[in-house]
């Protein structure tokens, strides 16, 4: 896994072309099929596994499956709702896409050289328990985190000059920060810290990205609440609080918080490097509509989060699902943040904004022969709509497969022409795809298809919006008679 996906992704620009052309595409074939494909309205699913829930329609020699479409909150890798701080039992396995948490430099290296990461190493197993992977951040400045020292006081003790900020939180009632942001003890302590956490955590596969939160209040990327500090220039940011990081990160996905308009230059070069974009502060007077993220779309994921709890956020009269859904697609975010309490007031919206969050795959129609032989390649012409925000930034591997009566896989082929990071949001893409099955089973079986993140893996890993599903995670496409 690697966390350059722009070198294989379409830039920015190439996407909204390549949109507009197939959008275009996609409805004047549909307008051509509805002339010549026998209209069906889809039924409602027969009892599985008697038979797929798919309408049938026959042309000549071809099957055309319009599968149901199935509208239920699916889980899938690389997408969904982030949750923050600690799991539990009652959504965490059924809404939840990923954890996030917090932690301050000073608790991971309390001394120099000296780390401690069973804070993390402990988050970690906790979803994983779960099924989940997580995300996390490491702060050097957070004011309201109970504590004087975020940054070490060891750091200091070295020799980089403090600045006192008020923090009623803390012992204290202040915290304790750097004074200038290129402080030069500061920073060789910094890097050395980020070196050992890239050596640490990079290429985790249960860690889906990595939060930079080294800069800024809270990590992100401003100066509010500190009492008059100055922002960094642009340089400074990107050589001692981002260079860092993609240096140490090679593998594992990097998201940056978009803080103040002076880095933009500073984030257009993140992105080129293979760094994401984070948006925090959604629906309060420090938010914009979230496209500050776009600047990501089509090359690396963008993560949402809300500025306050919903509680606060109604008192100020920033609530309103209608907003939300227009800066989710503003923004195109693959991730976005999990509030319970949103969730109980809003449950039916919040399972719609889940799918829509990042990818969401829906077969749309499949035109296969009638008669499969052995040894003899036949087509696959199919139509895939993306009704997410935004494109696949996952590796995915295509298969067709014949499954006997117990639903196990007799043959499997792969479909390497089959492109998923190509199917565009809020659009249809036809592919069609040359397969071959060296034989074919005498008796009864099923055509299926699945995605699956690497060829390596048993069974499918990705979920369609589709009905039809078996408990391997194939998708039956239609029963083959004997």
């Amino acid at each position: 896994m690697k966390r350059r996906h722009c070198r294989n992704n379409p830039a920015g620009k190439e996407l909204r072309q390549r949109f507009l052309r197939v959008s275009i595409l996609g409805a004047l074939c549909c307008g051509l099929l509805a002339n010549t494909l026998i209209a069906a309205e889809h039924p409602a699913p027969p009892p599985y596994p008697g038979a797929p829930p798919v309408a049938i329609a026959a042309v000549d020699d071809t099957r055309v499956i319009r599968p149901v479409r199935d509208d239920a909150l699916l889980l899938n890798p690389g997408k969904g709702y982030v949750q923050y701080y600690g799991a539990d039992d009652t959504y965490t396995d059924k809404y939840i896409g990923i954890g996030h948490t917090r932690v301050s430099w000073a608790k991971l290296e309390p001394r120099e050289g000296h780390y401690d990461w069973s804070e993390i190493d402990n988050f970690i197993k906790y979803f994983k328990a779960h099924g989940k992977k997580i995300s996390f951040g490491i702060m050097s400045i957070s004011t309201g985190y109970c504590q004087e020292y975020v940054t070490p006081k060891w750091v200091f003790d070295a020799g980089t000059k403090p600045f006192v900020i008020p923090d009623d939180s803390s012992p204290t009632k202040t915290q304790v920060i750097a004074k200038q942001w290129d402080d030069p003890v500061f920073v060789v302590k910094l890097g050395n810290f980020v070196k050992a956490l890239g050596k640490r955590y990079d290429g985790n596969p249960d860690i889906a990205f990595f939060d930079v939160r080294s800069y800024g209040n809270w990590g992100e990327g401003h100066v509010g609440f500190l009492n008059g500090m100055e922002l960094a220039s642009p340089e400074i940011y990107k050589k001692y609080y981002l260079q860092p990081y993609v240096d140490a990160f090679k593998t594992t996905q990097l998201i940056v918080t978009w803080g103040c308009d002076i880095y933009n230059p500073v984030y257009d070069w993140a992105v080129t490097q293979g760094v994401g974009m984070r948006r925090d502060g959604i629906l309060s007077e420090y938010s914009k509509d979230g496209s500050e993220c776009l600047r990501a779309f089509g090359h690396e994921p963008a993560v949402f989060e809300y500025c306050d709890g919903y509680e606060t956020t109604k008192k100020k009269g920033y609530w309103s699902t209608d907003l939300l859904m227009k800066y989710v697609q503003a923004g195109k975010p693959s991730y976005m943040q999990w509030d319970p309490k949103i969730f109980e007031e809003n449950r039916e919206f919040c399972l719609k904004l889940g799918n829509k969050v990042g990818y969401h795959f829906i077969l749309e129609q499949a035109a296969i022969p009638k008669i499969i032989q052995p040894g003899k390649p036949f087509p696959i012409t199919w139509q895939w709509l993306n009704d997410g925000v935004a494109p696949l930034y996952e590796p995915c591997q295509v298969a067709i497969a014949l499954l006997d009566d117990k639903d196990q896989v007799v043959q499997q082929q792969w479909l390497p022409a089959s492109q998923p990071a190509k199917w565009l949001p809020d659009a249809t893409t036809t592919e069609t795809l040359s397969v071959t099955f060296p034989t074919v089973p005498a008796e009864t079986c099923k055509l299926a298809l699945g995605l699956f993140l690497d060829r390596a893996d048993t069974a499918p890993d990705y979920r369609l919006g589709i009905q039809g599903r078996t408990a391997q995670g194939w998708y039956i496409l239609y029963t083959i008679p004997k």
